[in-house]
């Protein structure tokens, strides 16, 4: 299909009655899901977007439900704008979606510190956005998780990235070391972005104007919304926290913490496993070589015996975000893969048929999608080939969750 912005603008006047746009240009964000632009009429600009893709598709859609459930009401307690939709046209086998078009410049993580302006309204909108009412979250139809399914999913993520043999013993007995203490997974879920990062946050004259990228938005764990800080430079998570408790309750501290580090770290297992089902050689090339600096950034933590200079925590900080976002809406929202399209286009009987076969054929529950098989790796990455068979696909429950005696030690790395 032409992406230009003359046939886009064409789309979003099909999409919304009475449209009369003044004019139009390309709109090119960070990555290729998309192809949008942006158009200006008499009262306000308006964004046109296309995926590219059906995972696009499952986020947009998602992101759709979002912006519904954020009634008036649930918007009038945020401290910045969120899209609103303005409509939406069926475009071949996909979808064209119109909605407002929000203003305001991006933040650089790297340049975020600890006496940043921009800490306290950092901590401002997340709060505001977890004080949200549980209901506009139950009434919007999308993800309500528990404390305990939140630590399954982690589970999985750490038994998934093990199972492709690449994962170090080290880094996995980190991980566990979390996943195995029940206290720190006892907590109380709230309203959550879901994918709070420094791409999402739309920023002027250290205000924070809108805030984007609502696919994963549910009721989930606050301290994945912080998680991001900690690619920030060495202080601001301290700084962006010490603020955000001073207005919420979110309990202990120092498990909140411990979370939110422990989903910052899981983005190289996600990097992984994204190459690895895809068949990226490239991409597990990169995320192998990650790991193994991130071996080296442990050693923080255990006898100075390395042969070189080990890595220091902001080096380590660092490190991590390097790592590639990877927004794996097939996986972590297997829940959006039912999202209703008769009850998203039942204005219009054009929209009554599923968008592809594809699309039907993905799976619609949590059970379901981690019974699917997960995707071999390629045979220029035989190690992971090898071990597909062995990839976890059972759906987990109560008795899965790792457990550790009360005094056991972990074992000495490799």
């Amino acid at each position: 299909m032409s992406s230009t912005p003359l046939t886009l603008a064409a789309l979003a006047t099909s999409a919304v009655p009475d449209l009369e746009p003044l004019a139009v240009r390309p709109y090119n964000p960070s990555g290729q899901d998309f192809r949008s632009a942006v158009l200006t009429t008499a009262s306000e600009e308006l964004l046109v977007s296309v995926p590219r893709n059906h995972s696009a598709e499952v986020a947009q859609a998602a992101s759709l439900l979002a912006f519904s459930a954020l009634t008036e009401g649930a918007r009038a307690q945020l401290p910045f704008a969120v899209p609103e939709g303005r409509g939406m046209t069926r475009t071949g086998e996909s979808r064209a979606v119109v909605s407002t078009f929000l203003i305001g410049g991006r933040i650089d993580p790297s340049a975020l510190a600890a006496d940043s302006l921009l800490v306290d309204p950092i901590a401002a909108a997340t709060a505001a956005i977890h004080a949200l009412p549980r209901t506009v979250v139950q009434q919007g139809g999308l993800p309500v998780r528990t404390a305990n399914d939140l630590r399954l999913l982690a589970t999985r993520i750490v038994d998934r990235a093990d199972a492709t043999r690449f994962l170090p013993d080290t880094v996995h007995r980190r991980w566990l070391e979390v996943i195995e203490n029940a206290e720190l997974w006892d907590f109380t879920p709230v309203v959550t972005h879901g994918s709070l990062n420094a791409e999402a946050l739309l920023v002027e004259d250290d205000e924070i104007l809108g805030v984007l990228g609502w696919s994963e938005f549910g009721v989930g764990d606050p301290a994945a919304d912080l998680a991001w800080l900690h690619g920030a430079s060495q202080g601001t998570f301290g700084a962006v926290l010490e603020a955000y408790l001073g207005l919420v309750d979110t309990g202990n501290a120092d498990a909140l913490t411990a979370r939110s580090r422990l989903y910052h770290e899981l983005e190289i297992a996600k990097w992984l496993l994204h190459g690895v089902e895809h068949h990226d050689r490239e991409v597990v090339d990169d995320a192998v070589s990650m790991l193994d600096r991130f071996v080296d950034a442990l050693s923080l933590l255990a006898p100075a015996t390395a042969t070189r200079a080990p890595l220091n925590a902001e080096e380590a900080l660092d490190l991590l975000e390097q790592t590639p976002d990877v927004n794996d809406h097939m996986s972590d929202t297997a829940a959006y893969e039912a999202l209703d399209e008769d009850r998203m286009f039942a204005n219009d009987t054009d929209f009554i048929e599923p968008l592809t076969a594809a699309t039907a054929a993905e799976p619609t529950t949590e059970s379901e999608a981690t019974a699917a098989t997960e995707a071999n790796a390629t045979a220029e990455a035989p190690a992971a080939a090898e071990i597909a068979d062995e990839q976890v696909t059972e759906a987990y429950g109560d008795n899965d969750l790792p457990t550790r005696a009360p005094n056991a030690q972990p074992q000495e790395g490799h």
